[in-house]
């Protein structure tokens, strides 16, 4: 395991900007605090070829569980995992298996919602902390280094 920070939430459905743009944001932030972070949209050319090959399911397939692998092994090198849980930022079914898995490795786990946002009971009881500020998330992530 190594102390990276993983960048989990929705991507499925959103644009580009929705899923990158707080990614970018919190990577920026914790690189000032020299803290590394693993953004699973480095691999949205892999979720761009899904929609390309969806006529041949196998391949489809075959990237899907690729994907999944990866982004599971990255939680796995990481110490802490940063959920994007904001009602407003997309479907977060795989959201939500990243965080299974994170707290079946005992992973530091910290969701960032919206004041007043329903947040799924299953997500409040696998999260380490809850925050509804990215400056909170991120003075949380310096403290548990």
């Amino acid at each position: 395991m190594k102390n990276y920070v993983y960048l989990a939430g929705p991507m499925e459905d959103c644009t580009s900007n929705h899923m990158k743009g707080w990614r970018d944001e919190v990577a920026f932030m914790l690189t000032h605090s020299g803290i590394e972070s693993l953004d699973p949209t480095r691999r949205v050319s892999a979720h761009d070829q899904l929609t390309a090959n969806l006529q041949d399911l196998t391949k489809t397939l075959n990237v899907c569980k690729r994907i999944f692998k990866q982004d599971m092994q990255d939680i796995a090198d990481s110490r802490i995992v940063v959920a994007d849980v904001r009602r407003d930022s997309g479907r977060g079914t795989g959201t939500s298996m990243e965080l299974m898995f994170a707290h079946t490795k005992n992973k530091i786990i910290l969701l960032w919602a919206n004041e007043g946002d329903f947040v799924h009971p299953f997500y409040e009881a696998v999260a380490t902390e809850k925050h509804f500020s990215i400056d909170d998330v991120i003075e949380a992530v310096q403290e548990y280094y």
